[in-house]
């Protein structure tokens, strides 16, 4: 299973930022899913957590994504309604505050429904 992290986009027309600097993103996305992938692979191995900075919604994946709520916010739901999208608080992802994410992932592990467009 692969685990995509969405904290900020670099392409297309809307580019929202995690922090404003590029180099402190990357910082701490990557620290967020080091942190998780520490934790999920404790509990189901075999897990990829990857950062993604360059998300595109018209290419369709079948990935589960991690996606900041104020992209979210900023992004059509219709260009989203085709992905697995779970919401994570953006200071969450700021602070590597993992415990959201889990049970989040926990939830829909077991088929509960965690985030409807």
């Amino acid at each position: 299973m692969n685990i995509k992290v969405v904290g900020d986009i670099r392409v297309g027309k809307i580019q929202p930022s995690l922090t404003g600097n590029p180099i402190v993103d990357d910082v701490l996305v990557q620290h967020f899913c080091d942190r998780l992938k520490e934790k999920l692979n404790s509990l189901q191995p075999s897990v990829d957590i990857i950062p993604d900075h360059f998300f595109d919604a018209t290419k369709p994946c079948a990935d589960i994504i991690l996606m900041d709520r104020r992209i979210i916010d900023d992004l059509p739901d219709e260009l989203l309604m085709n992905f697995k999208i779970i919401d994570i608080d953006h200071n969450d992802i700021l602070r590597g505050n993992i415990t959201e994410a889990v049970n989040a992932l926990k939830r829909y592990d077991s088929g509960k429904h965690v985030f409807a467009m």
